[in-house]
């Protein structure tokens, strides 16, 4: 495969050029799986070294590593599942009855499009916006809301819950890697949440109309009741979580079983199966995994993140701006809390809990890795969103960089009065 090119100030250049490629890739309406799997394959030929033969060997070396891979097979194998089985439900009208039900809760349609995303984002699973989508859609179908901001509202509430969340992976990795109790980790990370939903209401929730039929509505009394009628309408998806979190079931499994036992107990969902499935597969859902996981897959192999923190810290610029850059640039990159928090925070340790923890450089660090994944041309949650709602990325980049930034503003000023105020 040839010798890996040697870290320099070129290495940040040359990830700042793959990256502005993908930017204006993005902007000219390329496909982000085929996008992305170009980059991958750019990424290596700019940072390893080597005849055309080696790199070609390299290269292809790579892309079947990817696509034999455990890891893709799961992932692609949890989002066609997930989405089979929101394909079902939509067909048996469980996501309309979620809907109404979201819609009688206090707020009305403003209520429904936080709470039925921000439910969903209670599931750690891959491309869960696509869980959401269709229920903010169904919301919303009434209404002259542009699929830039149906987009933009299931992607933003969709992330509200994993800053803090304890059975995120991110978190739990965090809390291992660190040796921070994951409930500090979780309750230090709330706070994040509760300024992203205040800074969503802001942007995007006042633009949506409150009708509904909660209190402030059409004059329904806010009672409990909609709440059971929103745990009925979504129990198979409860049911796949419980078996992943309570009996440690893999996902896929977790998944499968539900639509099982959801084809046993309503004989309705029978008739529509073969239909949800058709409607699923594709290629472009195909691409769309494998070119995320190729591009992760060449930043590593090639050296090219891991080139990222050493130019940094040759700098001599100051601490706090190595923590956030490292992690950035990484969520950044990948598109993913695991591998920011994974290669990120042990690339960092000597900030972030060597020889003693710093939970104020934690935090930063976390929060930081967070924003690069939000903005990410290779989350998969924004592509799926961005894929069902009709919208180029670009239109939703707009809309949440604002609000985005201003969450971020919030966040630094926390780190900079030395949060968390605990011992």
């Amino acid at each position: 495969r040839g010798s890996q090119a040697i870290p320099s100030v070129m290495a940040v250049i040359k990830l700042l050029f793959i990256l502005a490629a993908i930017v204006v890739g993005i902007r000219y309406k390329f496909f982000v799986g085929y996008l992305l799997l170009a980059a991958g394959i750019a990424t290596y030929l700019l940072f390893v070294s080597g005849s055309p033969i080696e790199l070609a060997s390299g290269v292809s070396s790579v892309v079947w590593m990817t696509f034999t891979s455990t890891e893709f097979f799961r992932l692609f194998a949890a989002i066609l599942i997930v989405t089979v089985l929101g394909n079902l439900l939509k067909e048996i009208g469980s996501f309309d009855r979620l809907s109404k039900a979201a819609l009688k809760l206090i707020g009305g349609k403003r209520s429904a499009c936080a709470v039925l995303p921000a439910a969903v984002g209670l599931m750690p699973m891959p491309g869960g916006a696509l869980m959401s989508a269709p229920m903010v859609r169904d919301v919303l179908k009434e209404d002259d809301v542009p699929a830039p901001m149906m987009a933009v509202t299931n992607y933003w509430f969709r992330h509200v819950m994993e800053l803090f969340w304890p059975l995120y992976p991110g978190l739990i990795l965090g809390a291992g890697i660190t040796g921070v109790p994951i409930q500090h980790l979780s309750l230090m990370g709330m706070i994040m949440s509760l300024a992203m939903i205040f800074i969503g209401y802001l942007f995007f929730l006042r633009k949506i109309e409150g009708r509904g039929r909660g209190r402030g509505g059409d004059g329904g009394s806010g009672n409990l009741k909609p709440l059971g009628e929103i745990l009925q309408a979504i129990w198979p998806l409860l049911f796949a979580v419980s078996l992943a979190l309570i009996l440690k079931l893999d996902i896929v499994l977790s998944l499968l079983a539900s639509i099982l036992l959801l084809i046993i107990i309503q004989p309705e969902s029978r008739k529509v199966v073969v239909k949800a499935i058709q409607e699923t597969i594709s290629i472009r859902l195909f691409f769309m995994v494998f070119g995320i996981l190729v591009f992760k897959d060449m930043l590593d192999i090639s050296g090219a993140v891991k080139s990222i923190p050493e130019e940094i810290s040759r700098t001599g610029i100051p601490d706090s701006l190595i923590i956030f850059a490292v992690p950035f640039l990484i969520g950044l990159l990948t598109g993913m809390v695991a591998a920011y928090v994974a290669l990120g925070f042990v690339v960092l340790s000597g900030f972030l809990y060597l020889p003693e923890i710093n939970l104020s450089n934690i935090f930063l660090a976390y929060f930081s890795g967070y924003l690069g994944v939000i903005l990410s041309p290779a989350h998969f949650c924004l592509v799926l969103s961005s894929e069902f709602f009709k919208t180029d990325i670009s239109q939703v980049y707009r809309k949440f960089s604002i609000p985005l930034s201003i969450v971020a503003v919030f966040g630094f000023c926390l780190y900079f009065l030395n949060y968390p105020w605990v011992g």
